[in-house]
């Protein structure tokens, strides 16, 4: 079963697939990955445990990551993808403008 192999529950990968990390299949009430998704699996519980990643910089790796993965890159993606502090002004702006005009 996928999970014994990875020493994580099968709760865990579930979760993992609804959030959309990977994608596992259910056969017969057993939880299967393909070898491309335990790899994935895999590099998701070494950033998790390893790196201490919040989910959402979980989401933020994957999203720029490819295989294969490098755990060398994961620090210089946080770094770029820290949002600038909001201010007042319009840079820190993230909110369609309105047409004031009506």
């Amino acid at each position: 079963m996928a999970a014994a192999g990875l020493h994580i529950n099968v709760e865990s990968l579930s979760d993992f697939d609804r959030k959309g990390w990977i994608k596992t299949v259910e056969k017969n009430g057993r939880v299967y990955l393909t070898g491309d998704q335990r790899y994935r699996a895999k590099y998701i519980l070494h950033l998790r445990e390893k790196k201490h990643l919040a989910d959402e910089q979980i989401e933020l790796v994957l999203s720029v990551q490819r295989p294969p993965y490098s755990m060398a890159q994961v620090d210089e993606i946080l770094r770029k993808q820290v949002p600038a502090p909001r201010s007042g002004g319009a840079a820190g702006r993230n909110q369609p403008e309105t047409d004031e005009r009506a």
